[in-house]
């Protein structure tokens, strides 16, 4: 890939969400933050859309399955992304522990070979997607989470490769979630609310490097099948 769209400005494809957001400039270190069912992989996948929209080639290591089960969840929310899929310009690395009992110092060793693996890989890949780092790092010492992350951020810079993680609140501490958050370009906050008999989805844009547009705003979302996020009216959501 160019290094003129390595270094571009990333829509999401979505007019509404690329209107308040005002673009993220690549490359990047994206966090997005969220309890269960807040709209994580949701967020990601549009920013995975956007990627390959733009002619980048992504790498998304997934906790929520492999390349075909990946392509069929975002294609159900109208991300047409078969044909990057078989074009080789996205790439799925299913990644989970099933029937294994998991002690604090496995979370070492798969961190290192993520680190590995990212960088022997930099310069193939223009995105790496990492959908849940919460699998990666729970139990882990706190220090290690910190130092696997900062590696990270010395990759992107050093092959200007942009990343994303999705991430749990639970799974670290305050201190190491403000750490990570001042080593982000970008940080989305997403949350659900439950308004009298109404419940739905806020995304706080906390952090946008360079955008256009004010990165302090709360956005209030649903997930709409027929074009993934879908921003809602204020009208919708107030009390």
């Amino acid at each position: 890939m160019s290094e003129k769209a390595r270094h571009g400005v990333l829509k999401l494809m979505n007019e509404e969400l690329d209107r308040r957001i005002g673009g993220i400039s690549l490359p990047s270190l994206i966090v997005i933050e969220g309890p269960n069912d807040s709209g994580k992989s949701v967020l990601s996948y549009q920013i995975i859309y956007g990627a390959l929209s733009m002619g980048l080639k992504v790498c998304l290591i997934s906790s929520e399955g492999g390349g075909r089960i990946i392509v069929k969840n975002m294609e159900s929310l109208s991300f047409n992304v078969k044909r990057h899929y078989l074009a080789g310009y996205l790439h799925v690395i299913p990644f989970y522990v099933k029937d294994t009992k998991w002690r604090p110092e496995y979370s070492k060793i798969i961190m290192e070979m993520l680190i590995a693996y990212i960088n022997a890989k930099a310069g193939r890949f223009d995105f790496f997607v990492v959908d849940s780092l919460t699998v990666f790092v729970t139990g882990g010492d706190q220090e290690d989470i910190l130092t696997f992350l900062s590696r990270l951020r010395m990759i992107s810079e050093k092959n200007s490769v942009s990343m994303v993680f999705t991430v749990h609140p639970y799974a670290l501490t305050q201190e190491t979630l403000i750490r990570i958050r001042s080593l982000a370009d970008a940080h989305f906050l997403l949350s659900i609310k439950e308004v009298g008999d109404k419940i739905f989805k806020t995304m706080q844009v906390l952090k946008i490097r360079g955008a256009s547009k004010s990165s302090s705003q709360t956005i209030s979302f649903d997930v709409d099948p027929a074009f993934g996020i879908k921003i809602l009216p204020y009208t919708q959501v107030k009390v």
